[in-house]
């Protein structure tokens, strides 16, 4: 089965099955890649609105298919309002290039949710790595929001969204991505082949078909 990782931050065997997850200075692209290039919310400090100027360099590379991970943390001591000045940075570049924007969203969903309604982006929002309650996950899909669910995640929420705004990744885990769609599968009543063809159509419509 063609199954596309669509976050990972780690570089593994089959470049083409994964999109690798990276910082601008990081951005070394390998033929074959598919790559999510962005300023993760961890990493901003006094350096980065030059970090911001590289990332708008090398963004229009036909490998780097979605901007990100960008997105807001509360549980980090960075100032919010200077975590949201290089978020919306990011956010009008995924809407210049058309790409997708991957969303890191710590405690942040109400922000997240305003920004969306503010900017009504034309270039689809995921936030990956989602693990929140099926209250939370029905209010971000209500704004059109993508959810991509990794290793760990509530059934509830899988469950309770569409399964054409549903992904799946496996982020910072080892685990394999076959076993993270066998699981879902089984929680939505679906066979594997059927999860993945599913998926993969939205993979597909995301990032290849724009």
């Amino acid at each position: 089965m063609d199954i596309l990782d669509i976050h990972t931050h780690h570089l593994k065997e089959n470049i083409s099955q994964y999109i690798y997850n990276c910082a601008p200075t990081a951005f070394s692209p390998q033929e074959g890649g598919y790559y999510s290039v962005g300023i993760h919310p961890w990493n901003i400090n006094s350096t980065a609105e030059s970090e911001y100027e590289h990332l708008k360099k090398i963004a229009s590379h036909p490998q780097i298919i979605a901007i990100g991970e960008a997105g807001l943390d509360k549980m980090i001591s960075t100032d919010l309002s200077f975590q949201l000045e290089i978020f919306r940075l990011q956010i009008e570049l995924a809407e210049t290039l058309n790409k997708p924007l991957i969303i890191h969203s710590v405690r942040t969903s109400n922000e997240i949710i305003q920004l969306k309604k503010e900017f009504c982006p034309k270039s689809p929002w995921i936030i990956h790595g989602f693990r929140g309650k099926k209250e939370l996950a029905d209010q971000l899909t209500a704004q059109n929001i993508y959810l991509s669910f990794g290793e760990r995640y509530q059934e509830s929420a899988i469950k309770s969204i569409p399964l054409n705004r549903l992904l799946l990744e496996t982020d910072e885990s080892g685990k394999e991505i076959l076993l993270i769609y066998k699981s879902v599968a089984q929680i939505h009543s679906l066979t594997t082949e059927q999860l993945v063809a599913q998926v993969q159509q939205n993979v597909s419509q995301l990032f290849f078909n724009r």
